[in-house]
């Protein structure tokens, strides 16, 4: 009998020392404040890095770690790079800062869908044409960057931005078609992937690849214009935009969620 009660207060215990289910908004809240006492003098307010400390709110190496693996880098630190433990915290502490963080990376309560998902995906494989250049969790072009995760690290500003501004405040940042004009006088055109003082690869219009030595260059056009729409800001409408950042970051979250369907806190080995 004894051996039975002392059995069932251990487990009594250890219930009692794992983070609850959900922390909510007053533990998010004094996550919060922790960070900016603790954390933000290497890492920056914003999580996106200091003089001492990497990014850890953009960085896609931190982003797409698995939430395990994040809170087990809280509890145990990282010794040789001079990120202390933070175990002193407790379990539901712990939690609590995890969901402050990866509301600092775009996800979880602290970011808010601003529109509906699904007439944003619509809009992403119908009207706006994105997908003739984009592609999203395997489907789409490829001429553009894939966007599976895009939105994981970007907020819901960042994100109407690129959608509205390609290249942001510096335009020679925004991807433009080139034209090669070869020395037998045929054409390529299509996205620079690779280029070096001897060759040139072009991915065309149509996927190819297509690898081109500099000597059979006659000459090299480049557009200065992007290759994605500028005018998305006039042709789409604010609740339109709201839509496609909310399918973005649906799709996101959908790619770097743990495999299981609902996060149980108990399964962390804190």
């Amino acid at each position: 009998m004894a051996a039975i009660l002392s059995a069932c207060a251990a487990a009594v215990y250890a219930h009692a020392s794992r983070p609850p289910a959900h922390p909510d908004d007053q533990q998010i809240a004094e996550a919060k404040k922790t960070f900016e006492a603790t954390c933000a003098g290497c890492h920056g307010l914003d999580g996106r890095g200091g003089e001492r400390g990497p990014n850890i709110a953009t960085r896609q190496e931190v982003v797409r770690k698995r939430d395990t693996e994040l809170l087990k880098i809280l509890r145990n630190g990282i010794p040789a790079s001079g990120m202390p433990s933070f175990a002193g915290l407790g379990n539901a502490k712990l939690a609590a800062m995890l969901v402050y963080l990866r509301s600092l990376q775009g996800k979880g309560p602290g970011a808010a869908i601003p529109g509906n998902p699904t007439a944003g995906e619509a809009l992403f494989f119908g009207a706006a044409h994105c997908s003739d250049c984009h592609m999203v969790q395997g489907k789409g072009g490829f001429i553009g960057p894939d966007l599976s995760v895009y939105a994981a690290a970007s907020s819901v500003d960042e994100i109407k931005q690129a959608i509205v501004s390609p290249g942001g405040r510096d335009p020679s940042r925004a991807r433009g078609l080139v034209t090669i004009t070869l020395r037998d006088g045929k054409h390529l055109q299509g996205i620079i992937r690779n280029e070096d003082n001897f060759s040139v690869q072009v991915q065309s219009l149509d996927g190819g690849f297509h690898l081109v030595q500099k000597s059979e260059v006659g000459e090299i056009t480049r557009s200065k214009e992007s290759l994605m729409p500028a005018d998305y800001g006039k042709t789409l409408s604010p609740t339109q935009l709201d839509d496609l950042v909310s399918y973005l970051m649906i799709a996101a979250r959908k790619a770097t969620e743990q495999p299981a369907s609902k996060h149980n806190w108990e399964d962390e080995s804190l």
